[in-house]
């Protein structure tokens, strides 16, 4: 990485030669943290929202939708990272009890 040349405003933005990257997609999500996306809960409307459109999640992390899980900002609202990563720690753990209590459930059905 090194810096480019100062800009209108004087500052010198970083660069790094050769790093550009072309990945092919169907749906590219932005995620940027300003302001809740309505296309998220257009496309799941089963999904419940607050006044200023975040996900409702529990302690958990679990939204209105059983196994769909949440955190971050379109739960929070514009936040720091940390508080992100935090919450998808937690969700993955939850994530982790909710599917292994489906599959034994699941195990305990197929026995019978």
């Amino acid at each position: 990485m090194e810096l480019g040349e100062p800009d209108a405003s004087g500052r010198r933005r970083s660069q790094v030669e050769g790093s550009e990257l072309t990945i092919d997609c169907d749906l590219v999500v932005v995620a940027i943290g300003t302001r809740a996306n309505p296309l998220l809960t257009g496309s799941a409307p089963e999904l419940t929202v607050n006044e200023h459109g975040y996900l409702l999640a529990d302690e958990h992390g679990m939204t209105s939708l059983p196994g769909v899980f949440a955190g971050g900002d379109i739960v929070r609202g514009a936040s720091l990272v940390v508080w992100a990563i935090r919450d998808g720690r937690d969700a993955a753990e939850a994530m982790h009890d909710y599917m292994s209590a489906s599959s034994d459930a699941d195990a305990l059905i197929a026995a019978e």
